[in-house]
């Protein structure tokens, strides 16, 4: 073969091969990545309840189940009769638990034997929206002479949470806005548009604690309902400008 037919079939061999991959021709193409800023901005507004939510009840005792339960229905209908009478409407009492156990009797140190049982305990209680916050500490006093002797604390709470909620969000997305132009300024960008918002409201409902009470040593209770805080934190990602 000549040289000239040598070189002639190299050019013919190259022209055959495929094209390379276009990973191969990466560096050539010039990409441009969405450039973006996530961040959280937060809010909370302030307001004074406007109700508030106490567990009471009643727990008794009898000899047998059944003792126990009609025992406990007199005491437990004594007690709802006590919160009508204070102004507090049918649909604001709900029963929230009902329970019954045996109680047993002490058992000598290393006794095998299976304790045995020497009657039943009876709780019932309910749950009471109360909606005049002045009258609440005498509501209690009057639910403890009504035959209350158990109680599960209080949460107060507001009724238009949702409008209380809407004032903070506006704040939550200025938030959001005031730090993503500190980072984009810090980056060497500047800040466009809003690219994607979730929003989380946090109500945070004040709890006080549990208390078991007797009517011979009830004080009149005060009640202070204070200040409730709620809050909104949404996360945010914005466009980065050059």
């Amino acid at each position: 073969m000549t040289t000239t037919r040598f070189l002639a079939a190299i050019a013919g061999l190259a022209l055959a091969l495929p094209a390379p991959p276009a990973a191969a021709q990466a560096r050539l193409i010039e990409v441009h990545p969405d450039r973006t800023i996530e961040v959280v901005g937060e809010a909370s507004v302030e307001a004074p309840p406007d109700f508030a939510k106490v567990t009471l009840g009643v727990t008794t005792a009898g000899k047998d189940a059944g003792s126990a339960m009609a025992i406990n229905a007199r005491a437990s209908g004594a007690l709802i009769a006590a919160l009508k009478g204070e102004g507090i409407a049918a649909a604001d009492i709900q029963t929230s638990s009902l329970s019954i156990s045996p109680t047993y009797a002490s058992q000598a140190p290393g006794s095998s034997a299976p304790p045995a049982i020497t009657g039943y305990e009876v709780g019932n209680m309910v749950t009471v929206t109360a909606r005049d916050l002045s009258r609440l500490g005498a509501l209690l006093d009057k639910a403890v002479a009504g035959g209350a002797n158990a109680m599960y604390g209080v949460a107060f709470g507001e009724s238009n949470v949702s409008e209380l909620l809407d004032k903070a969000r506006p704040l939550a997305v200025a938030d959001a806005r005031r730090k993503a132009e500190i980072y984009a300024a810090a980056g060497g960008a500047r800040l466009g548009r809003l690219m994607g918002l979730t929003d989380q409201a946090s109500p945070q409902p004040s709890f006080v604690g549990r208390a078991y009470v007797t009517a011979a040593k009830a004080a009149p209770m005060p009640i202070e309902a204070g200040q409730d805080k709620l809050s909104v934190s949404v996360s945010t990602r914005w466009e980065l400008i050059e």
